[in-house]
């Protein structure tokens, strides 16, 4: 039985009605699947419980800032956050210091934190990135004697390998690593977050490993505008095409203002994408510079069907 029009419509609507719905349903939820927790406790009396805050990542700058909180456990603290012995953390950060002193009896206030991004930003809206947070407390030599220069440390690098401590053999010169409790919280809106953290337990380093790529919504959002876009300059086309093989009584220029309007609103729809990379990335090359190229091949087809017209009526 062949559907009516007011069937049609009803279909219609009961389909936006229900994207809308799963919209809504995916948008609360996003949080959840975006959002990413780690811990990785150490059962060691004396130890340091370390809290990794993601508080923001900057794929133009390709840089992730975390805050780090600590709190002291064991006999290396007079209190959860005042040390009772001198300590030295090192972290591998790019835009200021990477060993901290915190001196005997001195609060440890949080430290802020820039590590490295290693991605393609031009691969928008499906640019994926990596980083390492590579963390370690140390505290004086204790046990024995000291080590020195000439004697072998048990965390000295093998000849011909690359060393596995990022802050070099003089971070544990004369010094013993303090065992590390982890817990990170990663949560930025429009970043999806994934990881795990490895130990090697002897030298106490800590490294954690993230990947990072844009949310799925943001990716849905992004490939709705550059769809739209495409439609809007590929639909104008065919209006002018259609009006070009017209007769003289059915042309009209009514569509030229469509052309200029696309040609300055396309660059604000292309902007309007959630941290979208300057003009030049991929993306650009799939729907943007085509579709004001082909906004602009329309208004000049038409411009000059107009002026054939115009000239072909003034010289009768």
């Amino acid at each position: 039985m062949p559907i009516g029009a007011s069937g049609k419509k009803a279909i219609f609507v009961s389909a936006i009605l229900l994207v809308y719905i799963v919209s809504l349903v995916m948008g609360s939820t996003e949080v959840r699947r975006r959002s990413l927790q780690l811990s990785s406790e150490s059962t060691a009396s004396d130890r340091v419980s370390l809290i990794v805050l993601v508080t923001r990542v900057d794929q133009m700058t390709q840089e992730l800032t975390a805050q780090l909180s600590f709190r002291l456990t064991g006999k290396i603290a007079s209190d959860e956050v005042t040390p009772a012995v001198d300590l030295k953390f090192f972290v591998n950060n790019v835009r200021g210091e990477q060993e901290f002193d915190f001196k005997k009896g001195r609060r440890i206030n949080p430290v802020e934190v820039v590590f490295p991004l290693n991605g393609n930003l031009n691969r928008y809206p499906f640019d994926t990135y990596r980083t390492t947070l590579s963390l370690l407390v140390t505290r004086p030599e204790v046990h024995g004697k000291a080590r020195t220069p000439e004697e072998p440390s048990d965390t000295a690098p093998v000849a011909g390998e690359p060393s596995e401590v990022p802050f070099g053999a003089l971070a544990l010169e004369k010094a013993s690593p303090v065992p590390l409790s982890i817990a990170l919280i990663a949560d930025i809106p429009g970043t999806k977050f994934m990881g795990s953290i490895d130990r090697r337990e002897d030298s106490q380093l800590t490294a954690i490993n993230l990947k990072l790529r844009r949310a799925d919504n943001l990716i849905m959002v992004s490939i709705l505008i550059s769809a739209t876009m495409t439609s809007l300059a590929v639909t104008l086309l065919f209006i002018v095409l259609r009006l070009i093989g017209a007769s003289k009584e059915q042309f009209s220029i009514m569509p030229l203002s469509m052309c200029f309007a696309l040609i300055f609103g396309l660059p604000a729809l292309r902007n309007a994408q959630p941290g979208v990379p300057p003009i030049g990335a991929f993306c650009d090359y799939i729907s943007f510079i085509w579709a004001e190229l082909i906004v602009a091949v329309s208004g000049l087809l038409l411009a000059w069907k107009w002026l054939h017209s115009t000239i072909s009526q003034g010289s009768k």
